[in-house]
């Protein structure tokens, strides 16, 4: 039977918000590590609704673009992934899953992202180097619903030492975790969980040394050793925290990698912070929708 396909606009019941974030647990906090980043990692998807032929059903699919997390800079929230996952001509959305902080109940909430929103860093790149491909949205939030975040204190403020976004990019041969979501891997999930990969900090050229589709990297990218997956765009970098440490630090993000997945590369820590701050000024977008409870 031959299936027709058509694009309908998703509408989306805007609740209440404010402008309000939280971090990773503190000491006192005992929520395990990966419970944690299930919270602050996020798929970014599209919704593509189909007509059956010959038939009104309509049919609703969510499909995945890519991998995002949440940074909060001071008392704003952002959500961060790679430029070419978000340029899109169609809003994204990400299900988020978040803890009524009145009943500490878990509950999935429906964010959607206006594709117009979305900040590019600064660096477009020219006709032999790519743009630096970090993208970020300053977003609002709401009122009694906690998640995670990646806490971003800028160098030199009086919260520095509680930052998570290292003031140093990853330098070789550097452990890291990388966290993202798998597309087809041969089986299947029956609820968004981030896959966790092992992997090292293999090079860092600090020139215009790799070279993607015909064009250079920009100079600060690194190469990592790390098995990837088709939905890795976007996943964050992070160090391999020691026995106890419940508190990641932020090292890069996806946003390549070669045929066999086999490695990848990564914006480096810097770029987040500079496309974050690019951002912190800008007018908070987003809606939510509570769809599940």
């Amino acid at each position: 039977m031959m299936i027709k396909m058509r694009s309908i606009n998703l509408a989306i019941l805007v609740i209440f918000i404010i402008s309000a974030a939280f971090c990773f647990a503190d000491e006192k906090e005992k929520e395990p590590l990966y419970s944690q980043l299930n919270r602050a990692i996020v798929r970014l998807e599209h919704i593509e609704r189909i007509i059956q032929e010959g038939s009104k059903k309509v049919i609703t699919k969510n499909v995945p673009d890519g991998t995002a997390f949440f940074v909060r800079r001071k008392n704003s929230l952002f959500i961060v992934s790679a430029r070419h996952v978000v340029e899109k001509p169609y809003d994204l959305h990400a299900r988020v899953q978040c803890k009524n902080r009145k009943t500490d109940n878990l509950e999935v909430i429906l964010l959607t992202l206006p594709r117009s929103d979305w900040i590019h860093h600064n660096n477009i790149g020219d006709k032999d180097t790519n743009y630096v491909d970090v993208a970020t949205m300053k977003i609002n939030w709401i009122e009694d619903r906690s998640i995670k975040c990646f806490r971003y204190a800028p160098e030199g403020s009086e919260d520095q030492k509680k930052s998570q976004l290292s003031y140093k990019d990853p330098g070789p041969p550097h452990p890291i975790l990388v966290f993202g979501f798998p597309a087809d891997v041969g089986f299947k999930l029956m609820e968004q969980k981030p896959l966790a990969r092992f992997g090292v900090i293999s090079m860092r050229t600090e020139k215009k040394f790799l070279k993607l589709k015909g064009k250079y990297l920009e100079e600060r990218c690194c190469l990592i050793d790390a098995r990837m997956f088709p939905g890795n765009s976007g996943s964050p970098v992070i160090n391999q925290p020691r026995l106890g440490d419940s508190k990641p630090e932020l090292l890069g993000l996806v946003i390549a990698t070669n045929s066999a997945l086999e490695f990848g590369i990564i914006e480096p820590v810097s770029r987040i912070r500079e496309t974050v701050d690019l951002a912190k000024d800008v007018k908070s977008s987003g809606s939510w929708e509570l769809i599940n409870k």
